[in-house]
């Protein structure tokens, strides 16, 4: 089976990111690597990452960005840098809250070994008997109320674009990932879009999986300001795919 990389993109993360989690993952799994990307963070988490490199070297990667630039662009500066080693035809990337947990990505994986014109997979938090997912009841409904707006906006049949566990073919990284992205934090959005604006049998290649854990974590990363900014920010995004420009 192919190799896997998957970023993790890392802000202010020394206290919480359970490295030993993802070495125990990578001492039982050889198809899964991990790149971790620091972005800017303003606490020891260089340190963090650098020592854990050292530990697992070759399993673990690290992109060590001077500044904060958010998460879309930490995560386009893995895939980026995955991409140059030619060493992975599938590369991911995943919350470092672990929200979704490790073990999760064999759903992601299994549906790309099993349907090879599929090209990207996306996680999708899908409350239903049998799964665990745990999600505060304000939040589920925000973000189903989002989820209808994305739909409706740009016309786009997709259940949950936000959640943050996703794989995809290295071939879809130029498409995806060689320019910056309009928003910080609906950047999936946007990747859809580009899969999109190149791929006209888009809703072939890509496909949503339920997940069978999704665990709402503590801290989250999006704050009230960032929730302000989403109207423009969803303007800006159909302005630039919706043929306004």
């Amino acid at each position: 089976m192919e190799k896997i990389c998957v970023i993790i993109p890392c802000y202010n993360e020394a206290q919480r990111l359970e490295l030993e989690v993802f070495r125990e993952f990578v001492g039982r799994e050889e198809r899964f690597d991990f790149c971790f990307v620091n972005d800017g963070s303003q606490d020891n988490t260089s340190e963090v990452l650098r020592r854990a490199v050292e530990l697992e070297p070759g399993r673990f990667l690290l992109v060590d960005n001077a500044d904060n630039r958010g998460k879309a662009e930490a995560v386009r500066s893995g895939m980026l840098y995955v991409s140059s080693l030619n060493r992975y035809k599938i590369v991911g990337y995943l919350d470092a809250d672990l929200a979704t947990p490790l073990e999760d990505l064999y759903l992601l994986a299994e549906v790309m070994d099993r349907k090879p014109g599929v090209c990207m997979t996306m996680g999708a938090r899908l409350k239903r008997l049998g799964a665990n997912v745990q999600r505060k009841a304000y939040r589920h409904y925000l973000g189903r109320g989002f989820a209808t707006l994305v739909s409706m906006l740009y016309q786009l049949p997709v259940y949950d674009s936000q959640c943050g566990a996703k794989l995809l073919k290295s071939e879809l990284i130029p498409v995806g990932f060689s320019e910056e992205f309009r928003s910080g934090w609906l950047f999936d959005v946007e990747l859809i879009l580009r899969i999109r604006e190149k791929h006209a049998d888009y809703d072939r290649i890509i496909h949503e999986v339920p997940l069978n854990t999704w665990v709402e974590k503590g801290d989250s990363r999006i704050k009230f300001k960032h929730l302000l900014k989403m109207p423009k920010e969803l303007f800006n995004i159909y302005c630039r795919y919706m043929g306004r420009e």
